[in-house]
């Protein structure tokens, strides 16, 4: 059974909402390795996330380590308004309920599956009890306002702390195993 880790830059406060205002600043390569650490063989994106990233990381070359990254993973996308998707090795999640779908994908053959932004996504997710690790990227600053991975309203979830690591930036990486 393949596994599901959600990666998610998020705030003290719980902000994980449009990352790219607050987050770059905190970018360095120190950050990168962490990132990339255990690349995916599957990235599970919703469309907003999708779209976002395509527009970002689509054309660049094989040879940016960034576009390497982003490129050579299968990119599985959860839609209900698209039909075709233009960046390369990129297919829709089939329609129905998205969490059979989903468990669906984590019996398929293959590698890990990691699941980025896409928050509506993720809470789905964790509430069908699909999610294996959160790898959480902590910054050092409050933003405010804006979506919260966790709402309000969630479920209850029993986390277990498998690393933690403090970054030269005051970002801490924390690494939870789910259940």
């Amino acid at each position: 059974m393949r596994e599901i880790t959600v990666g998610q830059f998020v705030s003290l406060d719980g902000v994980v909402e449009a990352p790219e205002k607050w987050h770059m600043p905190y970018v360095d390569q120190e950050m990168m390795s962490a990132m990339w650490s255990e690349p995916a063989d599957t990235l599970l994106l919703g469309r907003v996330t999708y779209e976002s990233f395509a527009g970002a990381f689509a054309h660049l070359p094989d040879d940016d380590p960034v576009g390497a990254q982003m490129n050579r993973p299968e990119k599985v996308v959860v839609s209900r308004s698209l039909s075709s998707l233009a960046w390369r090795n990129s297919r829709l999640l089939p329609a129905g309920d998205v969490a059979t779908r989903v468990a669906e994908l984590k019996s398929e053959p293959g590698g890990p599956i990691t699941v980025t932004g896409s928050t509506t996504l993720v809470r789905t997710l964790l509430s069908a009890g699909l999610v294996d690790r959160l790898s959480m990227f902590v910054h050092p600053l409050v933003v405010g306002a804006g979506t919260r991975l966790f709402p309000e309203e969630g479920p209850q979830l029993r986390l277990t702390l498998a690393r933690c690591d403090v970054l030269t930036s005051g970002v801490t990486h924390h690494m939870y195993t789910v259940g």
